[in-house]
């Protein structure tokens, strides 16, 4: 009985085999029959066809970008981890300087802003490009510099203490905010830094913060200050009481420059990405 079975079953797929032999071309049921017979040989799974997404094995792109930002103009390089994360290093750098006159000085700002950090780029959505990206800065020498110099028969505050500024010395000096410090950064944004698609250019943007060091303002001055008719004029070291209204007004300054441990992130740009591996 056994072996009657077998062999009805045999017979059975071998005829199923052999129809579309005996089928004339363009005959409808063809299409079908090869559908079943290419997904499941029995032809038990030929309803459920599946669309399948390119498969991209993990370093099989690189990205190029290059992008401005509050931590500076910069570049950067990723690739591909895994189909929902991607992993870059980045590099900024900025150097502005501008000269104006305000309160009765002449300014000469100087930002420089030289950093560099890596990120993992996680995509928790399949079809919106919206990503979560934990990372870290891993050098950071921000800051920025400011050179004084009084303009002649210049009266000015300081911790909103009238003072005036000697014209045969007059007041002259060097401040800095220093905004450094490695640590933890955490950005979200749109548009993939490594392009999940067949397309090349990808323009990504992002917002996020990045803990750094408490920033600190630090100030040095020279020359000579006096009463407001310009009497009794002593250098800013020893004139009683002007250092104490420094060291009050410094103070003031770095209370208000605290909050920017938590340094604000915001970032747009263009990355071009290009194959490392074949896909399939």
């Amino acid at each position: 009985m056994r072996r009657y079975f077998l062999g009805l079953s045999l017979a059975l797929l071998l005829h199923a085999a052999a129809i579309p032999a005996q089928l004339p071309s363009g005959h409808p049921l063809l299409p079908v029959i090869s559908l079943a017979s290419e997904s499941d040989p029995l032809g038990a799974a030929g309803a459920q066809v599946e669309f399948t997404a390119v498969r991209r094995e993990s370093f099989s792109r690189v990205t190029l970008g290059a992008g401005v930002s509050t931590l500076g103009i910069g570049v950067g390089i990723g690739t591909n981890l895994a189909p929902k994360i991607d992993a870059r290093v980045f590099g900024n750098y900025l150097n502005l300087t501008h000269r104006y006159t305000d309160n009765g000085f002449i300014i000469n700002l100087n930002l420089e802003l030289p950093n560099a950090g890596a990120m993992v780029d996680f995509y928790p959505f399949q079809r919106v490009p919206f990503r979560i990206s934990p990372g870290f800065l891993i050098v950071n020498q921000n800051r920025v510099r400011v050179d004084v110099l009084s303009e002649k028969g210049n009266i000015f505050t300081v911790n909103d203490v009238a003072w005036a500024s000697d014209d045969a010395d007059p007041v002259h000096g060097t401040g800095r905010l220093l905004l450094k410090g490695s640590g933890f950064m955490l950005t979200t944004g749109l548009g993939h830094i490594v392009s999940h698609s067949r397309k090349n250019f990808t323009f990504p943007v992002e917002l996020g913060v990045a803990f750094i060091d408490k920033p600190t303002v630090a100030v040095q001055l020279s020359g000579q200050v006096c009463t407001t008719q310009f009497t009794q004029c002593q250098p800013v070291a020893t004139y009683p009481g002007f250092s104490a209204d420094l060291a009050a007004q410094i103070a003031d300054w770095n209370k208000t420059a605290a909050p920017y441990h938590v340094f604000p992130i915001f970032k747009a740009g263009v990355a071009y990405s290009f194959h490392m591996r074949p896909e399939r």
